[in-house]
């Protein structure tokens, strides 16, 4: 379950869509449905999903709420194509063991110009970045997966932090276009770490710029990965909260 400034974070975010109030919304892995529940209240239909048909939560979503059980993330969803307004996934994507399914499936069940947002544990801001260089461990709030889980335990854990830049590839293949990264939570105490951000910024520079000889599609993808990257959510907040909007033929 997401905790209350994540959750708010993104209420926050869908607050600020155009007519969110009509929005069909379907929350994959849905906790214990608390943004479902609030959305329900200002006029959007709502559904949800989660992963074990018997799992406690269930029994706290209010029972006006459609849920859909025993929906396994890493096959394919058992919705239509261009079904939603929006599509959330908080604090979801780590526990997957791929994203390579999940991704481009959220890509068919949005309707043209409809949204995807998600969080997860931000590996790439500067406190995480500065614990990997001395330790080789990322930071993901919670205890590393060990030896004495079982693999059916392992979903419970974050085993699979995003690699926002495969991500970024995944999302533009599912013909959804980031449009905004937000806070959740900065921390005032690392915030030295941003009289970095000059060389922060080289280096991507220096890794993302590409010639002539690349497609003008890559080179505008490698242009785009570096706005993201360099943004100061991207480097500070304790997650990754990703607005996407899927490319609608009449609109961007």
């Amino acid at each position: 379950m997401a905790q209350k400034y994540i959750t708010n974070s993104v209420l926050k975010e869908i607050y600020s869509l155009p007519n969110y109030e009509q929005f069909r919304v379907l929350d994959l892995s849905c906790g214990e449905g608390e943004i479902l529940e609030t959305l329900a209240k200002r006029g959007c239909i709502v559904e949800g999903t989660h992963y074990k048909i018997n799992d406690y939560i269930i029994n706290k979503i209010p029972k006006n709420i459609k849920i859909h059980s025993d929906i396994n993330l890493e096959k394919t969803l058992p919705f239509n194509d261009e079904t939603y307004d929006l599509v959330i996934c908080t604090e979801v994507l780590e526990h997957l063991t791929t994203h390579f399914i999940i991704i481009p499936e959220v890509g068919r069940i949005l309707k043209p110009g409809g949204y995807f947002i998600f969080s997860s544990p931000n590996i790439y801001r500067l406190h995480s970045r500065l614990k990997f260089f001395l330790t080789g461990t990322h930071k993901l709030i919670r205890r590393r997966a060990g030896w004495d889980l079982k693999r059916d335990d392992l979903y419970a854990y974050h085993i699979n932090p995003l690699d926002f830049p495969t991500l970024h590839t995944l999302l533009f293949q599912a013909n959804i276009r980031i449009k905004k990264l937000s806070f959740t939570l900065f921390k005032l105490k690392h915030s030295y770490l941003m009289l970095l951000y000059p060389l922060f910024w080289l280096a991507l520079y220096l890794e993302t710029r590409v010639n002539r000889k690349y497609s003008e599609q890559f080179r505008e993808g490698e242009k785009d990965l570096r706005k993201w990257m360099s943004h100061p959510a991207f480097l500070c907040s304790e997650q990754l909260l990703v607005i996407g909007k899927k490319s609608n033929p009449d609109c961007s």
